[in-house]
């Protein structure tokens, strides 16, 4: 008798054929979103750290944007149905989208939790974070993220390469995975270092969310006092801040969740009894990175009249009237 799994082979291609197609259209809209989002910061200039950080944050997400959309439409089972070689499918899906797109993810996630820790410390030290966080340390800061994840997934790439191998089933060559010798090592080692940079980007954007709430409460208190523009630019900036977090811990928690859980349940895993629940949950955890990737451009708009008015230019090519 065949133990019962959650998903059954059956039900695999329906999940796979709803995941690749929500992958590819919130991969177009992200996209087209984010390009939007970074044509206007230029506008508004770069010469904010706010600005800079955001720009940043986009680029990122235009990496998740594209790296999705393209494995959503490689994931589908009706364009896999007129593949003949699947192996060469696979090989791309991985190298080329799975592995790009978590390295893309994780960029946005350290710069998400320097954006949301950045803005809690300006309003709680202002006058000593202001002067220590200058243009050009955003942008050693930002740089340095992208130079760091970028050199934290070189040992899987090293250990995966696409080449021609013997496919011992049909005995022909097909272009697919080549795996290195010290392969399962090599792994290991950009895994450990992206679930750390995960657990460690939600912990830091959870914690500073509740202590920014915290802050507005006090600054909205202050203002019942004082009333400035610059205060109310500063509540506004930190309001968008935790609107971002927000949004960051809701669609990164069923990742952070399936990490945490992973390591107690055996068979959750692509080689347990339970690989087809593994690769739809992985589906949705993608997706879900994805919609975190696609609603920050929402949130600006929502939060941002200056954002909202040059969004308004680029698009009609005319002054918005007020």
């Amino acid at each position: 008798t065949t133990s019962q799994t959650i998903i059954s082979d059956a039900l695999l291609p329906l999940f796979q054929l709803y995941l690749g197609i929500t992958e590819s259209v919130f991969g177009l809209l992200g996209l087209t979103l984010n390009i939007v989002t970074i044509i206007v910061f230029i506008r508004l200039g770069l010469s904010d750290s706010t600005n800079i950080s955001l720009t940043g944050l986009a680029v990122a997400n235009i990496g998740v944007s594209l790296t999705m959309m393209g494995y959503g439409a490689l994931n589908n089972p009706l364009v896999l149905r007129t593949v003949s070689n699947v192996e060469t499918i696979e090989a791309v899906r991985l190298l080329l989208l799975g592995i790009p797109n978590v390295l893309f993810s994780r960029i946005a996630g350290l710069i998400t939790a320097f954006i949301s820790l950045e803005r809690f410390l300006c309003v709680a030290w202002p006058l000593h974070v202001k002067s220590l966080v200058t243009k050009r340390r955003t942008i050693s800061v930002i740089f340095g993220v992208y130079m760091f994840m970028v050199s934290s997934h070189v040992p899987i790439w090293l250990a995966n390469q696409i080449g021609q191998r013997l496919n011992p089933q049909i005995n022909v060559m097909v272009v697919g995975v080549i795996s290195s010798q010290n392969a399962e090592e090599l792994r290991n080692v950009t895994i450990t270092i992206t679930v750390a940079v995960q657990m460690t980007s939600f912990a830091v954007v959870a914690v500073s969310t509740l202590c920014m709430i915290n802050a507005l409460r006090r600054i909205t208190e202050w203002r019942k006092v004082v009333i400035s523009q610059e205060s109310r630019k500063e509540k506004q900036l930190v309001k968008m801040a935790i609107l971002i977090s927000a949004v960051f811990i809701v669609c990164s928690f069923p990742s952070v969740l399936a990490n945490t859980v992973m390591p107690f349940f055996k068979e959750f895993r692509v080689q347990g009894r339970e690989k087809n629940f593994f690769m739809v949950s992985g589906g949705f955890c993608f997706t879900c990175q994805l919609v975190n990737a696609t609603l920050n451009t929402f949130v600006y708009l929502a939060m941002s009249s200056r954002f909202r008015d040059n969004v308004y230019v680029v698009f009609v090519c005319q002054t918005r009237k007020r």
